[in-house]
């Protein structure tokens, strides 16, 4: 028999639906044009996500646990870059076809920075915890 993966831990599921929902929000009243600063939070808790779902990925599902934080945190900030860079060239590919023009440098760079940063606070959250679970 076949053993069975541990589940994607319900914190991760629940931050998903919010972002989601906050998303939904945001497009639907315009917010993301209203307040030129919504995007930062959104990209933050993006982050926050990808880091916490590379974490459970390359660690927990596989039943390790790191130590130290380095591993934690290479593991984290290169996939929420990662997927935060991708996600910039999409929306880069989109704007350029669409209104016919690329997003401001600033703002991509901006946005790339709440990727990192969400990722390191999922990373030093995760280090943290285990560290009280000693």
């Amino acid at each position: 028999m076949k053993p069975k993966a541990p589940q994607i831990p319900i914190s991760l599921t629940f931050l998903l639906i919010v972002i989601a929902i906050a998303n939904a929000l945001a497009e639907t009243h315009s917010w993301y044009w209203i307040y030129r600063w919504f995007d930062m939070p959104m990209h933050f808790a993006g982050g926050v996500w990808l880091g916490g779902m590379a974490i459970w990925y390359f660690y927990f599902r596989k039943g390790l646990e790191p130590h130290t934080l380095l591993p934690i945190l290479t593991v984290s900030i290169f996939v929420a870059f990662g997927i935060g860079l991708l996600w910039e060239v999409f929306e880069a590919v989109v704007s350029l076809f669409t209104v016919g023009y690329m997003n401001d440098i600033l703002d991509t760079l901006g946005d790339l920075l709440f990727d990192i940063l969400g990722g390191t606070t999922m990373a030093v959250l995760v280090w943290w915890w285990m560290k009280l679970k000693k």
